[in-house]
């Protein structure tokens, strides 16, 4: 039986522990005869890591190949597109983006490449659970029926068949400014292309980071969520379609965050959150609609 060669893309700002645990979990995936698994990892630095990172790095992975590579561009958009024209020199049926801050089941790559040959699709996608019991990351958890046919994907957990490369698409600088976005945007413009992206409930779960656990990165986040929508409209749609589509994408916005503000009135604290989310992406919009950068 031929085995399916799956391409696993990495984009890391440094080296760090939580990068050794994502690659012990890829390493428990290879055990599958169905296909054969290649590691890219991508730094967000000119310094090359340590011997003894590279030699845990090696010790992770075990029997699986893997490739290092730099970026010495700053900015995330930077590194996938490093990614990117790398890969399209290399030979393999799909590809997985994952990032440094996941963990993967050990059937994730074969939930995925079943659930893919099964569709009529080309992309497939799925949610990230957030290991922190907070409350506040709920909003950013992304929820639908499988099988659902939506418009965009995230790069931290994505899996696509190698033929999406021929468009030639790249990841925006001018939408990640904030920090994200980018991803985004490069699926959607897959999708506007006729692209399919089908959601299969294969998740990734974010490993626990204390320094996000408190109010003022849930309004930040949530803050530039808004910035970024109309950044990312700009790139989809004529200026003053991107206009008007930022306009309604506000009001929907607000009137989320006072449908979830009437629940908290008798319903738990969470939508409270979810309240105030919408609340600050609606902010982040309007002002983004008086002040175009």
């Amino acid at each position: 039986m031929k085995k399916n060669k799956i391409c696993v893309v990495i984009c890391c700002r440094e080296f760090s522990s939580k990068i050794s645990k994502l690659l012990n979990d890829i390493q428990t995936t290879s055990k599958f005869d169905e296909y054969e698994i290649f590691v890219v990892l991508v730094f967000n630095f000119s310094i090359k890591i340590s011997n003894s990172e590279y030699s845990l790095i090696k010790y992770s992975l075990n029997n699986v190949n893997f490739k290092i590579t730099y970026e010495k561009k700053r900015g995330i958009a930077n590194v996938r597109n490093h990614a990117l024209k790398l890969i399209k020199k290399l030979k393999f049926d799909y590809c997985s983006f994952l990032d440094d801050d996941c963990r993967i089941s050990k059937n994730f790559f074969i939930n995925h490449l079943n659930f893919l040959k099964k569709s009529n699709s080309n992309i497939v996608t799925g949610p990230q659970i957030y290991k922190s019991k907070n409350k506040l990351f709920k909003i950013f958890e992304r929820n639908f029926k499988i099988g659902k046919v939506i418009s965009w994907a995230s790069t931290n957990n994505v899996f696509f068949k190698r033929k999406i490369l021929n468009y030639n698409i790249f990841f925006s600088n001018k939408v990640s400014k904030y920090g994200f976005g980018e991803d985004q945007l490069f699926f959607l413009k897959l999708s506007k292309l006729g692209e399919t992206i089908i959601w299969n409930n294969n998740p990734v779960y974010e490993i626990r980071q204390i320094d996000r656990e408190n109010i003022m990165w849930f309004i930040n986040r949530n803050y530039k969520y808004g910035l970024t929508g109309l950044l990312i409209d700009r790139e989809l749609y004529s200026f003053v379609t991107a206009y008007f589509l930022n306009i309604f994408k506000a009001i929907y916005n607000l009137l989320k965050s006072v449908f979830y503000l009437a629940f908290f009135l008798i319903l738990p604290k969470d939508y409270l959150y979810f309240s105030l989310g919408y609340f600050l992406r609606f902010i982040g919009r309007v002002y983004k609609i008086f002040y175009i950068r």
